[in-house]
């Protein structure tokens, strides 16, 4: 429930479920306030009736002798539950229904009025009135009274609840579900905007959100979104600019300090070397991460990962023996193929053997696995990666401070995320760490 409360969606359910179950309380409450009302004019109107029924017939002189003349409408009151008695100015019965002996309500009042008699066991209280007989000598009152249970009332309400109110429970419940899937069609595009928002990312930056079927008070929000990202992204291709254009200005100078390096004598010259190759390395990298910026491949461009394998493999062998390793790839007899781009793969597979072979111990195998997942593994009998790699945030953090592995890795996510696949590290069991590029699928 407190999930439904954070969607547009649950906050407009739950509005449209209250508003129904209002809607609802107060129709009832209508309807109970005016079946009440209508069953008081009815009453009243029936207590009238007989009232004046009475009156007409007990107007004469009048005399207990022509009393009969009231038994049909006697019987009548008698059968509706009621009770009548016939007084004179002075209090005295006349005639009264079976069993009444004094005046049903007040009597020396002219003129027409109600009254109500207070519940006397057995019987519950009842309604009356009292008329006076006009053109009567003697003067005399007509009284009836009828049981106060609202007898009508239950009736036209069972009637309605039993032959129509019954149909606004499905009517509601439909209405509530044709309101629900409304608003759910409507806020359709809302969902495929925020798809769209979920792919958007460092490696992602040139997503946009459509907003093609969006109301307009919404589009202009999605565009006031895309235009933030187009400024996010001029940003991030300035960055890329620079720092690009900084790895060009440097491997000029770093190419003649390397030449004047390997030709010099001097005893300095072999650890200026081993400093000096890192910092290549690491301008290397910096270009190749510049180049991720201009990744593009088309769906039916084909690589052969097993090639690629092979070749990343004989690239980075001297480099492996001149280190006192060797290196060896399995699985690559056959071809196997993915969509992407061959160059920047064979970047990303260079910058993991490079790995390999700076953690790997003297005389031990990097070894280039291939298999038909498809998938390239790195695998090294080194110390393994430290804890802090298998974080995302670490690894970001590693390449702001310059470590060669930490922007390696950097590069091979970036290269497997254009790729729709994905980087996963591991420790062997056995010792050693284990870098694979997984592919989404085979072409």
């Amino acid at each position: 429930m407190r999930r439904l409360r954070t969607t547009l969606f649950g906050q407009i359910a739950l509005g449209l479920v209250v508003v129904s179950v209002v809607s609802a309380g107060a129709c009832a409450a209508y309807l109970y306030v005016k079946f009440r009302a209508i069953d008081a004019r009815f009453r009243e109107d029936t207590l009238r009736s007989f009232a004046e029924s009475l009156a007409h017939e007990a107007r004469i002189p009048w005399s207990v002798d022509n009393s009969a003349s009231l038994a049909p409408i006697a019987q009548r009151i008698d059968e509706a539950g009621g009770r009548f008695a016939i007084v004179s100015a002075a209090g005295a019965v006349l005639a009264a229904s079976s069993g009444v002996s004094a005046p049903l309500g007040p009597v020396g009042e002219d003129g027409f009025r109600y009254f109500l008699l207070p519940m006397v066991a057995p019987r519950e209280p009842m309604y009356g009135v009292s008329l006076p007989v006009r053109d009567s000598s003697p003067p005399v009152m007509v009284q009836v009274a009828f049981p106060g249970s609202p007898v009508v009332f239950d009736s036209v309400l069972e009637e309605f609840v039993g032959d129509i109110g019954w149909i606004a429970v499905p009517f509601a419940l439909g209405l509530l579900a044709t309101n629900l899937i409304v608003a759910r069609y409507a806020l359709k595009p809302l969902r495929i905007a925020a798809r769209e928002a979920e792919a958007i990312g460092p490696h992602g930056v040139a997503v946009r959100l459509s907003g093609g079927n969006l109301p307009q008070d919404v589009h202009a929000l999605v565009q006031a979104v895309n235009s933030a990202l187009d400024r996010l992204q001029g940003g991030y291709r300035e960055l890329d600019a620079f720092v690009g254009e900084v790895a060009h200005e440097l491997r000029t100078p770093l190419a003649v300090i390397r030449a004047q390096i390997d030709v010099s004598d001097a005893p300095v010259a072999r650890a200026l070397g081993s400093d000096f190759a890192a910092m290549e390395r690491l301008v290397l990298q910096l270009l190749d991460r510049v180049r991720l910026g201009g990744l593009h491949f088309e769906p039916n461009d084909k690589v052969d990962i097993s090639e690629v394998a092979r070749s990343a493999a004989a690239f980075m062998a001297p480099l492996a023996v001149a280190r006192g390793r060797s290196i060896e790839v399995v699985g690559a007899e056959r071809p196997i193929f993915v969509a992407g781009a061959r160059d920047y793969i064979f970047r990303a597979l260079r910058n993991l053997i490079e790995n390999a072979i700076a953690n790997a111990p003297l005389n031990t195998t990097v070894s280039v696995q291939v298999s038909g997942a498809p998938a390239i593994a790195v695998l090294d009998e080194g110390p393994g990666f430290p804890q802090g790699r298998f974080d995302k945030e670490a690894r970001r953090r590693a390449a702001k401070d310059g470590e060669g592995l930490g922007l390696g890795l950097s590069i091979v996510e970036r290269t497997m995320a254009a790729h729709d696949g994905r980087l996963v590290l591991s420790n062997r069991p056995a010792g050693g760490a284990c870098a694979g590029m997984i592919f989404s699928h085979g072409a």
